[in-house]
């Protein structure tokens, strides 16, 4: 596995927004847990490594959590298979399903993110096959990849992105959030930067960007309410799609054991329920998007009805 050097993930040194300085700090610091995690699981190898992530204080461990799952993805795609997939379970002799056992289990939805960063490094087919992932959760995977490319492409690249044409693809669309999630981070939480960044794209890309931008805000946090409800205003009619990617987040911190206080008030800014409503809605229609298949219209499904019951709860 290369190393990761904390420099590569300094918002600075990356051309990225200044912003505010307790936004900035926060952000910068998210980034720095996610480059600890990778280099503990790359020294580390899969003994303690969740003893060693269990020192992270509990706002970043799901930041480190990415991180290892990282390092642990680039040891399964530069290793022979040694499992394989059977009735749609992923196997646990991986390095991915050691990180995924006792206590990663809390970290599921971080863990597949951080994979997907390796598809910014290798064709996302090589990943999608390699790789042992949940059937359905799979495509967070990719959601991380997108994340990678707009991470650390920067403004630049992200401009040159926004010519790219409208192929109405549901991977593409998928893709298209990690990259939203990414604009939180380029441009550490401002919603005007992120506003004309995102009117750059053509329409129908828009909601995906916004539903990263709900995720990125909720869970990992920069802002205060004055600014998550300006970002509510923002998203105008994309408004269903940024309340989703909240919801997602508080489902990812449900599972994890814990909602801080930034992410509920994000949630409540963003969805107008609380987060333990919000989590219900995640829950009920996971369930039902798994009986439909692993397919990437069986994720996208369970988008569409978080959406939906958001839709339906604002009348």
């Amino acid at each position: 596995m290369p190393p990761l050097p904390t420099a590569i993930v300094e918002l600075a040194g990356r051309q990225h927004r200044r912003g505010e300085a307790a936004s900035r700090l926060l952000l910068q610091n998210r980034a720095f847990a996610f480059v600890e995690g990778y280099q503990l699981r790359r020294r580390i190898g899969r003994i303690d490594i969740h003893a060693e992530l269990a020192r992270i204080r509990p706002d970043d461990r799901g930041f480190a959590y990415e991180g290892a799952a990282l390092a642990a993805g680039l040891a399964d795609l530069a290793t022979p298979r040694r499992g394989s997939r059977r009735n749609g379970s992923r196997s646990c002799d991986t390095h991915l399903g050691d990180l995924l056992a006792g206590p990663g289990a809390g970290f599921v939805h971080l863990i597949h993110v951080g994979a997907g960063w390796s598809a910014a490094l290798l064709p996302w087919r090589v990943v999608h096959r390699r790789l042992a992932l949940d059937p359905l959760l799979r495509w967070l995977a990719l959601d991380g990849a997108g994340f990678a490319r707009g991470f650390f492409g920067g403004p630049r690249w992200i401009r040159r992105l926004a010519n790219r044409p409208d192929r109405q693809d549901p991977v593409q669309a998928v893709l298209w959030q990690g990259v939203g999630r990414s604009l939180w981070f380029v441009e550490c939480g401002d919603g005007s930067g992120l506003s004309r960044q995102i009117e750059r794209f053509p329409p129908g890309l828009r909601r995906e960007l916004w539903a990263g931008v709900g995720l990125a805000a909720s869970y990992a946090g920069g802002c205060t309410v004055r600014h998550l409800e300006q970002l509510r205003t923002l998203g105008g009619e994309d408004r269903a799609a940024l309340a989703q990617g909240a919801v997602f987040a508080a489902e990812a911190q449900r599972t994890a054991g814990h909602i801080p206080a930034h992410t509920e008030a994000a949630v409540g800014t963003l969805t107008g329920v609380s987060g333990h409503t919000a989590t219900t809605w995640a829950r009920d229609s996971y369930e039902s998007a798994r009986a439909l298949g692993p397919e990437i219209e069986s994720y996208r499904w369970w988008q569409w009805e978080i959406r939906r019951r958001f839709t339906a709860a604002l009348g």
